[in-house]
């Protein structure tokens, strides 16, 4: 969708409370094109123009940075792809999951997510995307906050 990649365009200009602050890396993937892929192949295609209207509008809505942490809508994704898969969480397993951007999403959107990274450099960047805010920081965040950024 045209939307979803000027969002993830303007993404790149994004300084606070973003990954790719974390470190800089050649390939970093969008997290609003990550958000939005990963909600749609996980759910059910559209069978009508109507239908197939309003899951446009609602991904575009997803993508946006500041519907990121956005309880309402990332419930209502995390609702979607529950339904579509039989109310069991799906696993996603990235195997070339460099800075984590897809598992992070995938996270985010309520999945059992698997990341594998062989370069040392994208692990470490992946261990602190993923792992280490969940395992060492709350810094002030509200109990539950965790679980709409991909924690449980």
């Amino acid at each position: 969708m045209k939307e979803v990649s000027e969002i993830s365009a303007k993404e790149k200009n994004i300084r606070h409370g973003h990954i790719s602050t974390l470190h800089i890396w050649w390939a970093r993937r969008p997290l609003a094109s990550s958000r939005a892929t990963s909600y749609a192949a996980l759910i059910p295609a559209s069978e009508t123009t109507e239908e197939w209207d309003k899951k446009r509008q609602f991904i575009i809505e997803l993508s946006r940075w500041e519907n990121s942490l956005n309880r309402r809508i990332i419930e209502k994704a995390r609702r979607d792809i529950m339904e579509a898969n039989g109310g069991r969480p799906p696993r996603v397993l990235d195997p070339f999951s460099g800075g984590g951007a897809i598992p992070l999403e995938a996270l985010r959107l309520g999945c059992e997510t698997h990341a594998v990274e062989y370069n040392p450099v994208a692990t470490l960047i992946l261990k602190c995307t993923l792992e280490y805010p969940q395992k060492y920081g709350n810094s002030g965040k509200k109990k539950g906050d965790w679980a709409l950024w991909g924690g449980r």
